[in-house]
């Protein structure tokens, strides 16, 4: 038997969040003995060619299946979003998150490294850019150097490369940073897949003559306002007021659907599981899923959508089918769109051995 699980990150009332596909295929394997499952053949042993799998019958030959899993990176339909991260590089972020019992790994060492493995998993189906605020060591952000890598594809290794030679340290001018974001926006293409900035931060913003959180607040309206959404991000805890975080992620247009509004990650597990509802947030889910291997008898399969059988459709009306090959399980009409609107948590396909067959 095999099965193909299609797996939701992120909260149940939020759309579909799509991060891998496994994929279980089952093998014949070769004749077992039954029982014991020990090498008794010899002269007292029955070569028996027809007997029935699974039968438990002494000296009978019997079939039995293996599996393997692969994971599959997820296709995106359309050209690829953009997503600006917009990161906080602040000299508190060189500090270990406050736990107990104590780590001495640094927020920064924790965040580089959840951000190079959020490129790498999602390098082909998301244009990655990344802009750093303060570019000194206090308060400034330089408009021609905040982009230290410029937003598109297969951006994973020069990502990697700026944080090698990059460490931590100065104030948090956040509004000026999320302002650069916008600038950069504006010298390149509007992207009709979607423009996003990630707004990571440690703390709260604390380089201003004026109101700091208000000019926070007004760059990620200023970004909404361009067709720009900003997802934000509170880090490592510590804040004594996240009412500017909460204030921009609503702002950003882009919020979680409770409290806190904005997204929080206090450890560098919880911090992958944001990254990779964020991600999977942007990136449209495919109504296309690859076969492994052929199955052996194609006409007995049953394919489902949460768990409810989904009809074949050979006229790709409204059902699923073999398409663009035979290689390829196909969505069609409002299950296609069940898919693409989020409101499917799991697809799987069964084949191989004797099953249903919905037709």
């Amino acid at each position: 038997m095999a099965s193909l699980d299609l797996l939701r990150a992120g909260d149940d009332d939020r759309r579909m969040r799509i991060t891998y596909l496994a994929l279980v295929l089952a093998a014949a394997c070769g004749p077992t003995g039954s029982g014991t499952g020990d090498d008794t053949s010899g002269d007292d042993a029955v070569d028996e060619p027809d007997a029935s799998p699974g039968v438990d019958r002494p000296d009978a030959a019997v079939t039995s299946c293996g599996a393997q899993t692969e994971q599959i990176a997820v296709e995106n339909l359309g050209d690829p979003p953009d997503l600006l991260v917009v990161l906080d590089r602040s000299g508190s972020m060189s500090s270990p998150i406050p736990a107990f019992p104590p780590t001495f790994v640094t927020k920064w060492s924790i965040m580089t490294t959840a951000l190079n493995n959020l490129a790498s998993n999602y390098q082909d189906n998301i244009r990655f850019g990344l802009l750093e605020f303060p570019t000194d060591d206090d308060c400034a952000v330089d408009g021609g150097t905040a982009v230290r890598v410029p937003v598109d594809l297969n951006q994973a290794p020069e990502i990697a490369a700026y944080f090698s030679n990059r460490g931590a340290n100065g104030n948090t001018p956040a509004q000026l940073g999320l302002a650069a974001a916008l600038a950069h926006y504006n010298t390149i293409p509007v992207n009709p897949a979607g423009r996003f900035v990630l707004f990571a931060t440690d703390g709260e913003p604390n380089c201003s003559t004026g109101d700091p959180a208000a000019e926070t607040v007004a760059a990620v309206t200023a970004l909404a306002s361009a067709g720009i959404k900003t997802y934000v991000l509170g880090f490592g805890g510590g804040f004594a007021d996240d009412g500017v975080l909460e204030d921009s992620a609503i702002a950003g247009l882009v919020p979680r659907p409770t409290s806190p509004r904005y997204y929080e990650a206090d450890s560098a597990a919880e911090l992958a599981t944001v990254f990779d509802t964020i991600a999977g947030g942007i990136v449209v889910p495919s109504c296309s899923y690859a076969l492994d291997e052929a199955p052996p008898e194609p006409d007995n399969v049953t394919v489902t959508l949460n768990g409810t059988a989904v009809p074949r459709s050979p006229s790709h009306g409204d059902g699923w089918d073999y398409h663009p090959d035979a290689m390829t399980i196909t969505f069609f009409g409002s299950y296609c769109d069940s898919i693409t609107g989020g409101a499917v948590a799991e697809v799987s396909f069964v084949y191989g051995c004797p099953g249903p067959v919905v037709d």
